[in-house]
């Protein structure tokens, strides 16, 4: 009898384990597809409200914003500021004080570039399947993504997606300082046309623009 037990427990700790391999296989092949998906866009606009919150600090702070990608490129229009960027310059344009920063882009090591927010899904985390649920006509999953690379920022990602149309619906970054950064797309258009200059700051169309330039 005590054989039996210890092979029926055996095999039960086997069925579970390679259960559960299968849901991580599973979470990262539609990682990957919709990571993919996203990649064949030669563009997308995207209307979000952007959530910062921190815990211990009790507080939160949620703001409007919409983002423009296009390759490297990127335009976010978020809590009176314009940040555009065309991979190599970066300028931040305060609308309270009509005032531009202007920078050499270097993204910072471990952090989330804008420009692949969408991307990034398909690549370098630990990806487990915490719930799936059925909305309609559509099934929605939610994730939870650990990254590799233990220099990140942040220790873990917690995305929504919609499974049916493959499209990431939220992703929550959460850091190692305590913050919780939430973005919960409201809306998003693949492959408009958007031309180079989209992408530059213009100071024709800010009138006594103050412009700092720290390259």
């Amino acid at each position: 009898m005590k054989k039996i037990f210890l092979f029926s427990l055996s095999l039960l700790f086997i069925i579970t384990v390679q259960a559960q391999k299968t849901k991580v296989n599973e979470a990262e092949k539609l990682m990957e597809r919709i990571s993919k998906r996203y990649k064949e866009f030669k563009s997308i606009k995207a209307d979000f409200v952007y959530t910062i919150e921190n815990k211990q600090e009790k507080n939160q702070v949620k703001q409007v914003g919409q983002i423009l990608i296009k390759g490297n490129k990127f335009s976010l229009d978020i809590a009176n500021q314009l940040i555009i960027c065309d991979n190599k310059t970066i300028w931040t344009y305060s609308r309270e004080v009509n005032e531009v920063q202007v920078n050499d882009y270097s993204p910072k090591e471990g952090a989330i570039r804008m420009d692949d927010i969408f991307t990034m899904y398909g690549k370098g985390f630990l990806y487990k399947t915490l719930e799936t649920k059925k909305e309609g006509n559509k099934e929605i999953v939610y994730m939870e993504l650990t990254p590799k690379d233990k220099k990140k920022k942040f220790f873990k990602l917690k995305v929504t997606v919609d499974k049916t149309n493959q499209t990431v619906l939220s992703t929550q970054v959460f850091e190692k300082n305590g913050s919780i950064h939430t973005y919960s797309v409201t809306n998003q258009v693949p492959n408009l046309k958007f031309e180079d200059k989209k992408f530059v700051f213009d100071p024709k169309k800010y009138p006594g623009v103050e412009i700092i330039d720290l390259r």
